[in-house]
């Protein structure tokens, strides 16, 4: 189980740390069972529309290809000020 920090933006998990795993993704609490793993709709997604605009952090499994993160939990949410520092942090320069 990995930690990501990131920013909900449509509904969509946004990554910027790890950077190396920088990319947008859903988040399912799923474990990543072969059969299913090509099969997940957005019925599987867990509902950020509570963190929308957020930053959070969230443990999950994050298979080579991209799209879900697996097994996700959301562990902690940033207030409008950590938020604001979380963007300007890791914003492209």
């Amino acid at each position: 189980m990995e930690r990501f920090l990131g920013l909900v933006q449509d509904g969509r998990f946004s990554i910027l740390m790890p950077r190396h795993q920088c990319c947008t993704v859903r988040l399912t609490r799923i474990a990543r069972p072969a059969s299913i793993a090509e099969e997940l709709t957005a019925s599987h997604a867990i509902d950020l529309a509570e963190y929308e605009g957020r930053a959070i952090m969230v443990t999950g499994v994050l298979p080579e290809r991209k799209g879900w993160l697996y097994e996700a939990n959301v562990i902690d949410q940033a207030g409008p000020i950590l938020t604001e520092v979380v963007k300007e942090t890791f914003s492209p320069r």
